[in-house]
């Protein structure tokens, strides 16, 4: 197995990269279906984020799962696998009310084949109810 790590895409003005590679795996950052601008970030008396600054019209738990599932089709492309290659998910919701339409809209995605999959309920500092996250094997060639 290689040991060589190579990055794939950026998040700008983050010090972070969408995907690594590090032999036949490649490990992706969590994505979601949002924006935002750290300095237009505002915050409640208690530190919660009111918003996020970004300017997104309102969408579906299922549109940001699947427009989620979308960047990190892209960003796996970036680093030479696919979804199919995908051995391992970890999925955050804002509200475990929004599983089930999650669920359906993650399924349109893995039907064969399903990789192991986690889900955490967790408060984001960004406007989205989604997260994901995955891990692919893919020999590197």
């Amino acid at each position: 197995m290689s040991t060589r790590k190579e990055c794939y895409g950026s998040e700008p003005g983050f010090p972070i990269s969408m995907a690594v590679r590090a032999g036949d795996f490649v490990f992706t950052s969590a994505q979601g279906d949002h924006g935002f601008d750290p300095a237009k970030v505002l915050y409640d008396e208690r530190g919660l984020v009111v918003s996020d600054g970004n300017d997104l019209p309102p969408r579906t738990v299922a549109d940001e799962t699947r427009h989620t599932l979308r960047l990190i089709e892209a960003t796996l492309r970036e680093a030479g696998c696919t979804l199919d290659d995908v051995v391992d998910v970890s999925v955050w919701l804002r509200d475990p009310r929004d599983f089930h339409e999650m669920n359906a809209a993650y399924g349109e995605f893995f039907r064969e084949n399903c990789p192991a999959r986690s889900i955490f309920r967790i408060d984001f500092m960004f406007d989205c109810r989604v997260e994901i996250k995955v891990t692919a094997y893919s020999p590197a060639g």
